[in-house]
């Protein structure tokens, strides 16, 4: 509220008002015109609301049981798949938790408040933020904020996981007008990025901030990891100011108001959805009457975010990342940073089966304009849509050639080697190193039916073949093959033609199976050089290493996964 202490300290702020604002949280719920109907609204629902579980001026003389209930009403009539709570004290947050079994709830609490002792049996007076998500698990991301000595406390807390069936990150924070220049948002919004690895951002809070504030446009911006944000009652016309009105515009920064800050009502709350992510955004408040805030009610629609064209990148965000066969048969993504690091912890996108599976990834095969997966599964040969989050869709069968893989023991999707305008796979067999070109004819996901195109036949099963990139700037993909006895890794230079040139080594040492078990290769860090990713051979100490490219060839390792990367058996 406004950047005023009136919490933790029984500051005195706001007692000319108290009286006010008391009798407001008298007066029952409010309808509005605009008031949206749940049975129709869009499907993604969030709320979020700062129900001033601590200050005696705005709080709830309710019991806890009570407004439990009546928290429990709003949020199951507005089916929220999302909710976002600040001001909230323990005890709200146990009560809810515990009455809400379908959602998934994270909690927490940057300081106490005397206050907060009425909700809770034990007297606990901890206070802070809470995130619901309708949802079996979720993981919690939590930050504390840069704030001037002697003032409050602020964080950003999130929720990872699937929100209505996607996989997504569910954020609030409280933030305050003494953080100078902008409330704390750029902050924030750099957690949430970290955090989001590409994935859909729902982000609700009490910002201290009206819509038309500067302090707001790190949030409407965003990163590149994010897109920018859409507010959900950006398109709301009912509270356009005159300048929108004339202009005619479809969006304004604008807004019911959602508290009443000193007796004048403003727009304080706000819910962000990235842009990129979700459309038809709808929002509307209502008073259930618990504080002298208001409830914000957010809806849109799931949008598929568009491919970002860079190889390697499975989450859409312009990173590359890492996909990596466990040795108990699941499927993990390592999301990239883009500076080379991976992030902790995975995400587990398949689950069981995969244990003797040949994996790869670059390129969108399916058309959508997002990089798919191609797997080789016993016989058959699948390419696994990317929804456009990492998460994998329903398989489809390779066009052209479903069957007949059994022979394969390598297969690489490693860009349009031919350059005909379409995918081609390489593939390793005992007879040696094959191309198998896409068909520009075919709907995609399909390979030629032609035969296959022998790229070397010299005996390639102690070789494992790699996808860089374009190495030397001609406009095709090259390949890498590392010698696993010797360690030795060698360039393959595409003529263009589905041919390969003369083979040259690779400066920068060795990379032999016995030290580095495995390796794979991209712009990890998206400086125009091909880089690598390799495992360490420590026993438990397994490590995952990250090697930048350079202009002469392979820079010095670094560490940036520690332990447990003994129980991988592939990675791409």
């Amino acid at each position: 509220m406004g950047g005023q202490k009136r919490l933790y300290s029984g500051l005195l702020t706001w007692i000319g008002t108290g009286l006010a604002l008391c009798a407001a949280l008298l007066l029952p719920t409010t309808a509005h015109a605009d008031e949206l109907d749940p049975a129709t609204a869009p499907t993604v629902r969030s709320l979020t609301y700062n129900v001033c579980g601590a200050y005696h001026v705005c709080q709830s003389d309710l019991d806890t049981a009570t407004w439990t209930q009546r928290m429990v009403e709003q949020i199951e009539a507005w089916d929220a798949d999302a909710v976002m709570l600040q001001e909230l004290c323990l005890g709200q947050w146990t009560a809810l938790r515990d009455a809400l079994p379908g959602y998934s709830a994270v909690w927490t609490s940057p300081a106490s408040a005397s206050g907060c002792a009425k909700w809770a049996a034990d007297g606990s007076t901890r206070f802070g933020l809470g995130v619901l998500v309708k949802t079996d698990s979720v993981e919690r991301y939590v930050a504390n904020l840069t704030v001037p000595d002697g003032e409050e406390p602020r964080s950003v807390l999130c929720a990872k996981g699937p929100v209505d069936g996607r996989p997504t990150l569910a954020c609030t924070t409280h933030l305050a007008q003494y953080i100078q220049p902008d409330n704390g948002s750029a902050e924030a919004l750099a957690h949430i990025d970290r955090w989001a690895l590409g994935l859909p951002v729902v982000l609700g809070g009490d910002f201290n901030a009206a819509p038309d504030y500067p302090a707001l446009d790190p949030v409407r911006t965003g990163l590149p990891g994010t897109g920018r944000f859409a507010e959900v009652d950006e398109n709301d016309k009912d509270w356009f100011t005159d300048a929108c009105l004339t202009a005619g515009s479809g969006e304004c920064r604008s807004g019911e108001p959602t508290a009443d800050i000193s007796g004048t009502p403003k727009k304080f709350d706000h819910v962000f959805v990235t842009a990129g992510d979700f459309y038809g955004v709808r929002g509307d408040v209502v008073d259930p009457g618990l504080s002298d805030h208001r409830l914000l009610r957010g809806a849109a629609y799931p949008e598929p975010r568009p491919g970002s064209g860079v190889p390697g990148d499975l989450t859409n965000d312009g990173r590359p990342d890492l996909v990596a066969v466990q040795n108990e048969g699941n499927l993990r993504l390592y999301s990239g940073l883009g500076d080379g690091l991976v992030a902790v912890p995975h995400r587990q996108i398949g689950t069981g089966g995969w244990t003797d599976a040949l994996v790869t990834h670059r390129g969108d095969w399916t058309g959508d304009g997002r990089e798919d997966l191609v797997v080789r599964l016993g016989d058959r040969l699948w390419v696994y849509p990317n929804t456009g989050s990492g998460a994998l869709g329903t398989r489809l069968a390779m066009g052209g050639r479903p069957a007949g893989w059994t022979a394969a023991t390598a297969v690489l999707s490693a860009g349009d080697l031919n350059r005909d305008g379409t995918l081609d796979l390489v593939v390793r067999d005992a007879g040696g190193l094959w191309l198998y070109p896409g068909d520009p004819a075919a709907s995609a996901p399909a390979l030629s039916t032609a035969a296959p195109v022998r790229l070397s036949a010299g005996d390639w099963t102690g070789l494992d073949v790699l996808a860089p990139g374009d190495t030397d700037g001609d406009g095709s993909p090259d390949l890498w093959a590392r010698d696993r006895a010797t360690g030795t890794l060698w360039l393959h230079p595409n003529t263009g033609t589905g041919t390969l040139g003369t083979r040259r080594a690779v400066a920068g040492g060795t990379w032999s199976a016995a030290d580095r078990p495995l390796l794979t290769a991209g712009d990890l860090d998206r400086d125009g050089r091909a880089d690598l990713w390799a495992t360490t051979n420590a026993g438990t100490d397994s490590a995952l290493l990250f090697q930048p490219g350079t202009d002469t060839g392979i820079g010095a390792p670094v560490t940036v996964g520690m332990g447990g990367w003994q129980w991988i058996l592939r990675m791409a």
